[in-house]
């Protein structure tokens, strides 16, 4: 199996051991496993984002469960920022059209009937993370293409103002002898406006879309690393 699913986290929620169990074996060697006995205990795992479980890549989920059935959680895990994205693929022993449109109206991914073949399961797991990564890897160029859009604009934008500062500034520094206090003042403003210049000049080499860790868990562009040559 292709070295990059098999690090992928999935997220088996059966209330049945004996299902655990099969699923467990056919997906331990492969996959990293966690697992959940009910709804909202899935949805605690799911949604927690905690060291212990982090966002499941994939979720396996049985349909019939007592106290919240697996509808009830994928329509829940549709609505949450972390989960709304993630596969989900139903396991059942209910193949019919109606168990199968609730299903899919819920939000599923794609199902697996009982007793489950491990071939179709497999497969079904590899076509659906595949499926996810080409997603991301679509979105990561989208998002690319509105960086270079807008590094584009900016640029445009920054570049005359930028340009009267300096004249101005230089016009200054001519005017002003080096034993007057404001000529320091003026030098400092001309570098400072040099550099936002380099700043601007780096926004337009950006080809690929990378970001790093600011304040407060957020992220930035990291402008020295998308920039080509940088």
């Amino acid at each position: 199996m292709n070295d990059n699913l098999a690090k992928k986290n999935i997220l088996i929620v059966d209330d049945a051991p004996a299902n655990i169990r099969v699923l467990v074996e056919i997906l331990t060697d492969d996959y990293e496993i966690s697992v959940a006995t009910n709804g909202p205990e899935a949805l605690e795992i799911a949604t927690s984002r905690t060291e212990l479980y982090g966002v499941p890549d994939l979720i396996l989920l049985d349909i019939m469960m007592p106290e919240m059935d697996g509808y009830e959680v994928c329509k829940i895990l549709r609505q949450h920022p972390y989960t709304k994205d993630i596969p989900i693929i139903f396991i059942t022993a209910n193949t019919d059209d109606d168990t199968l449109k609730e299903a899919f109206e819920s939000g599923g991914t794609d199902y697996v009937r009982k007793p489950v073949n491990k071939i179709e399961l497999l497969a079904r797991i590899k076509s659906a993370l595949t499926q996810q990564e080409l997603t991301k890897k679509l979105l990561e160029e989208e998002k690319l293409e509105g960086v270079l859009e807008m590094a584009g604009a900016v640029c445009h934008e920054l570049n005359q103002p930028m340009q009267s500062i300096l004249g101005f500034s230089q016009l200054l520094i001519d005017d002003l002898s080096e034993e007057d206090p404001r000529y320091e003042y003026i030098k400092i403003i001309k570098t400072q406006i040099d550099k936002m210049g380099k700043i601007t000049k780096k926004l337009m080499r950006i080809t690929r879309y990378e970001t790093r860790e600011y304040i407060q868990s957020t992220k930035i562009i990291d402008i020295n690393k998308a920039a080509e040559g940088e």
